[in-house]
């Protein structure tokens, strides 16, 4: 039998233990941080395709896990108020600049109209009512399926250059309306990783005080919060190392489990209450 030399068996090791720690925080992540990394997609209801598809299916799905309580509600309705206004903006300024060419925007201004009805249903959604989820869902596919027609419409209306034209000035727009919900759903934003870092830290059985004020007060980045987390969990034993993915991985499939139920109830019965709210 082939002996390996000490020097080989030992960085052997090291490369397992690298792989174990990685596949750990991979799954810490998705359970500590899975808001924050991906603030300017979710409840976005503008995608492309148009279509209630499966990709629709299963990024709604997940957008849900966080809502078993009310900050991951409030979350998630933010987001979407953040998409929504966002092309309420976009379309308002197209509605601007087809009247300046002295093209009719009479269907155009109607489905705005309707998509600034669901603006306002989002703002005075109450994230700690049992039904946030299902407005949450009803809401996104109404602002998806508005977005599409604004979008069709405007199809039958100009050619593809005039489109393109447009596109190109509505790039990086704003309003201070959209910058102050930027910054309100940061705050939240952090105050709900802060909350998943305690609660990580109590499988971990260490907690670094200073690491979560210095997240929460946002002087360093999730990036540099993961960093820190890497090295805590890479100076563990191997059998640390183990549990604490174990425990993680149990949470994270509870949190599937659970929206998985929710979102199919509130799909195929149209009712449901979502998950039960933690205030």
């Amino acid at each position: 039998m082939m002996k390996w030399p000490v020097k080989g068996v030992n960085d052997m090791k090291k490369i397992v233990n690298i792989f174990l720690v990685l596949m750990l925080m991979a799954s810490i992540i998705s359970l500590a941080f899975a808001v924050e990394a991906d603030n300017n997609n979710q409840g976005n209801p503008g995608n492309q395709d148009g279509n209630y598809n499966h990709p629709f299916d299963n990024e709604t799905e997940r957008e849900i896990r966080i809502m078993n309580n009310s900050l991951g509600a409030r979350i998630r309705l933010l987001q979407l108020e953040k998409a929504i206004l966002t092309n309420l903006l976009k379309g308002t300024l197209t509605v601007q600049v087809l009247k300046g060419l002295n093209v009719s925007t009479t269907k155009l201004e109607a489905i705005l109209e309707n998509l600034s009805d669901a603006l306002d249903t989002v703002r005075v959604t109450d994230p700690t009512a049992n039904n946030s989820v299902e407005v949450f869902v009803q809401l996104k596919n109404e602002s998806r399926n508005l977005t599409r027609q604004f979008r069709d419409t405007l199809r039958m209306l100009l050619d593809d250059e005039t489109i393109a034209m447009i596109k190109g000035q509505l790039k990086n727009i704003t309003s201070d309306e959209l910058q102050n919900c930027s910054i309100n759903l940061r705050h939240w934003i952090r105050h709900f990783n802060s909350n998943q870092l305690y609660r990580l830290y109590g499988i971990i059985g260490e907690t670094n005080l200073t690491l979560i004020k210095e997240y929460i007060n946002g002087n360093i980045t999730l990036n540099q919060t993961k960093l820190q987390l890497y090295k805590m969990i890479n100076q563990m034993t191997k059998e640390k190392q183990y549990q604490i993915f174990h425990d993680v991985k149990e949470e994270n499939i509870r949190r599937e489990i659970q929206a998985h139920e929710s979102f199919n109830e509130i799909q195929h019965h149209g009712k449901g209450n979502g998950p039960g709210r933690q205030h």
